[in-house]
């Protein structure tokens, strides 16, 4: 038997190619993300859509995620991560391709739903695939490298798309995707005795042993707390690009570059995250670690009296602390697994908190905001972000109880 056909528990090392390759899929996704929002203002232009419509297609990915994730997880649990990650790839290419020749709002929305359902297949699916290629002794920290994939795919985006997009090209834009997307799906292809296991279908279909690990608490409980980090993580980051434009008078590439500047310590922070989980500090205590430290910077950021560049500070602190919670929750999935099969669902399951909070952060601050009137106050965003900061820690507590 070679060194790449063992199972996990018999690597004595870990297949670094391959992890890299896993990596890869995950920021693709995150560039589909991260493609839309400086694209905006000319598919509105170019396809006609209201502000409704617009809002549909920004937040059609987190929609899709949050009704359906921890169920992509189990199927891909029973169908194979392999599989499922092929899947994922070719809908992404599917998707960009029809979205680059979309001349109406239907066509686009069709687009980003097949965009947003590969997405969740990648996102569930390439965790199960970079543990059987990780040494049990670096399986954690693999995972939690593979938590910076969407803040360098975003950050990333932020950083290329305007090249393109000032010359009035994102229907390029989107092409480019595609084709990297299809090369990545090629290689996955090409590499298919490395990764693909043997088909589940060859064996009894166990409904109690997949789903095993969603019957445990702490991974519902570790969902909650992605929850409430999403929340103030997605406030931050939806609206700083409006506050730096509107109150500060940046124009829309220097907002953009700001963004992405304070995103990539997002990925700084999950490496970090990895490099103190491998050397043996809880993941509980890091979740706990980046709820005290993301409340305090968010409630900083809400702050009118503070000067812009303590407030600028604190958008970089929350991003570097908060990036290991990630880290220390979808790492956790190797821990809580029962059997490899199960690791994709509860990949699923924390995908689903996440984008839980994704959806809700945007509705909950408007609300906070504008709640005394027609003018924003940013200020009144401070006890939301207090409050989300206290169940946090209070669910990294119970975590810890349980102990994770």
């Amino acid at each position: 038997m070679t060194s790449d056909s063992k199972p996990p528990s018999q690597r004595s090392t870990t297949d670094w190619p391959g992890v890299a390759l896993g990596v890869a899929c995950g920021i693709l996704v995150a560039l589909c993300v991260g493609k839309m929002p400086p694209a905006l203002p000319l598919l509105q232009q170019d396809l006609g859509l209201s502000l409704r419509e617009v809002g549909w297609v920004v937040s059609l990915f987190s929609t899709i995620a949050t009704l359906c994730a921890a169920a992509m997880g189990l199927a891909s649990g029973r169908v194979g991560a392999w599989r499922f990650t092929v899947a994922g790839l070719g809908a992404l290419v599917g998707g960009g391709l029809l979205g680059a020749v979309s001349d109406s709002y239907a066509m686009l929305l069709a687009s980003r739903i097949l965009e947003g359902t590969g997405q969740i297949a990648i996102v569930v699916s390439v965790p199960a695939l970079l543990a059987g290629r990780s040494a049990p002794h670096q399986t954690r920290l693999v995972l939690a490298l593979w938590s910076a994939y969407m803040p360098l795919g975003i950050s990333l985006a932020l950083l290329t798309a305007p090249l393109l997009l000032e010359g009035g090209h994102w229907r390029l834009l989107w092409t480019l995707i595609a084709a990297l997307t299809a090369a990545c799906a090629l290689w996955m292809m090409l590499w298919r005795s490395r990764y693909a296991t043997p088909a589940p279908a060859a064996r009894a279909l166990d409904w109690r042993k997949l789903t095993g690990g969603l019957r445990q608490i702490v991974p519902w409980v570790l969902a909650l707390s992605f929850t409430f980090y999403a929340i103030q993580f997605f406030t931050v980051m939806t609206f700083l690009p409006t506050w730096a434009i509107q109150e500060r008078g940046l124009t829309l590439r220097t907002a953009s570059i700001l963004t992405a500047i304070v995103i990539f310590f997002n990925a700084g922070g999950s490496v970090l995250g990895a490099s103190l989980l491998q050397r043996g500090i809880r993941g509980s205590v890091l979740v706990m670690a980046a709820h005290v430290v993301v409340g305090v910077s968010a409630c900083a950021i809400f702050s009118e009296w503070l000067p812009d560049v303590a407030r600028f500070a604190a958008c970089i602190s929350l991003n570097l602390i908060g990036g290991i919670l990630p880290a220390a929750t979808l790492s956790a999935a190797v821990r809580l697994a029962k059997t490899p099969d199960q690791i994709a669902s509860l990949q699923g399951l924390f995908l689903q908190g996440s984008n839980l909070g994704q959806f809700a952060a945007a509705p909950l601050v408007t609300w906070a905001v504008t709640v005394s009137g027609s003018v924003p106050e940013w200020s009144h965003a401070l006890p939301l972000m207090a409050a989300c900061a206290v169940i946090g820690l209070s669910l990294g507590l119970f975590a810890r109880s349980r102990g994770l």
